[in-house]
């Protein structure tokens, strides 16, 4: 997720582009309400691609004041523009001078995505079968890129330890 402070107070929640770009287009989301307290690391949302899912966890604590009601009729909203139109929620936040020095930002974040590519690659190279022609596009041992929307057509079961692997950490 990424979060920023807006100039009212509340925080604005969404889903970083590394997300969105690996699951392909959303089609459906769940989210909570608007008045509902979220604690930083609980789950806040799910997102669903063609029954496909993978949840979400709070990056703040606090309470929801609004929340893209846009989404639920086009979450595709989340791909076509995750920083903008695809925002999901607006929280009153409790703890965020104490919460934001957990963040990644600037040089740190570079850093942690650099890795988490890393990680991928190795994700993919163990979880998906290699013999499968279906998932040749996957395979990067010799150094290939991952692709957008590479989880897109992969089952359930790759879903699933991508969550393990992850987003759960």
């Amino acid at each position: 997720t990424w979060a920023i402070m807006e100039s009212n107070g509340l925080v604005r929640v969404g889903v970083d582009d590394f997300l969105q770009r690996l699951t392909g287009t959303i089609t459906r989301i769940k989210m909570k309400e608007q008045g509902e307290k979220v604690r930083k690391g609980e789950k806040i949302m799910t997102l669903i691609r063609e029954g496909k899912q993978l949840e979400i966890y709070a990056p703040v604590t606090g309470t929801i004041q609004e929340y893209n009601t846009a989404l639920l009729t086009d979450s595709s909203l989340i791909n076509k523009s995750p920083f903008g139109e695809g925002w999901v929620y607006a929280i009153e936040p409790a703890n965020w001078l104490k919460e934001i020095r957990f963040m990644f930002m600037g040089d740190k974040y570079r850093e942690w995505l650099t890795n988490e590519f890393a990680r991928l690659r190795d994700f993919f190279s163990v979880s998906v079968q290699s013999n499968n022609l279906a998932y040749e596009h996957v395979i990067l041992q010799d150094g290939g890129e991952i692709h957008d929307q590479v989880l897109a057509d992969l089952g359930p079961e790759v879903w699933e330890e991508f969550q393990t692997n992850f987003i759960d950490l």
